[in-house]
């Protein structure tokens, strides 16, 4: 499987800034769900509940839209049902939990630390199967990135003896698992509405968790308002606009680029978490932030 690893030469930087843009905005969708999900989890919804409920609702409200709007989307050439397939499976199913398993296994910087080697994951993908090669830029600016990633997350302040080699294994499941969604997604989203390669991976995700636990278990506490509100929270804003946005950026940036400015959503979990709850970050967070965001920038100009 030839994944593109390169902007095309038609895409032109109006195009690129778009969809850097799109990626960022779905990074922040991602970054503000956090504390949606900490609310969930103090009303007794699990990691694998919460994994259900999103895939289920967001292919529900995608698969509406799509309906009453285009329904033509829903059709699939048949030699794309495998890619699609792993894609909701390997992908969108794999990444969310194999990500909230860490978290309850290690410490949530090393988490998130781990997920976010997805670029590197995606880099040698590329220069081994790619039918166009990443750019030294680009392996530059990962290291860039995996350094940044690695102070704003605060991972450099944890104590060894709370390693965990099953946590560490999901960890890096959940990076493999994202880089996996974003490759099959570039692949995809050259021959599909973004609309359609999102649904359709939602939808396997859901008939995936419904058949790993029980169907449809959230029903039951979506009489209570609070978790009405917190779950639309995650479902919308959290899961649904930004996977929207991440596909449809991967339109007019590479795959690459696209895992490198994802990689940005610590930073706006960060900035959030000072903003409503007073947790500053500290200069070497800062630091570290200014290093993604440096390594965004210049892909967004030059890459």
């Amino acid at each position: 499987m030839a994944i593109p690893e390169m902007d095309t030469p038609t895409t032109t930087p109006a195009q690129k800034a778009r969809g850097t843009l799109m990626i960022l905005t779905a990074a922040l969708g991602w970054a503000s769900s956090g504390t949606a999900a900490k609310h969930l989890f103090l009303m007794g919804v699990t990691p694998a509940g919460l994994v259900q409920m999103r895939a289920t609702l967001a292919a529900v409200l995608i698969g509406l839209w799509i309906a009453m709007t285009r329904p033509d989307l829903f059709r699939v050439e048949k030699r794309d049902l495998p890619r699609i397939l792993a894609l909701g499976f390997l992908g969108m199913a794999m990444v969310q939990f194999t990500y909230l398993f860490a978290i309850s296994r290690i410490h949530v910087a090393v988490a998130i630390l781990m997920q976010y080697m997805a670029p590197v994951v995606i880099f040698f993908w590329a220069l081994a199967f790619g039918s166009k090669k990443p750019t030294l830029l680009s392996a530059a600016a990962i290291a860039v990135t995996v350094l940044g990633c690695y102070f704003v997350s605060g991972a450099y302040d944890f104590d060894l003896s709370e390693l965990d080699l099953l946590g560490l294994g999901s960890g890096l499941a959940s990076a493999v698992s994202f880089a996996v969604y974003t490759l099959l997604g570039e692949g995809l989203v050259g021959r599909y509405d973004p609309r359609a390669v999102t649904f359709h991976a939602f939808f396997v995700a859901a008939v995936t968790w419904n058949i790993a636990s029980a169907p449809l278990s959230f029903v039951g506490m979506c009489a209570d308002p609070a978790f009405l509100f917190w779950g639309l929270y995650v479902v919308v804003i959290g899961t649904v606009a930004p996977f929207l946005l991440y596909v449809a950026g991967m339109r007019n940036i590479s795959s690459v680029n696209a895992s490198i400015t994802a990689t940005t959503e610590p930073i706006f979990a960060g900035l959030i978490s000072w903003v409503f709850i007073g947790e500053a970050l500290t200069p070497v967070q800062m630091a570290g932030a200014a290093l993604v965001l440096l390594a965004v920038g210049v892909l967004t100009v030059k890459g």
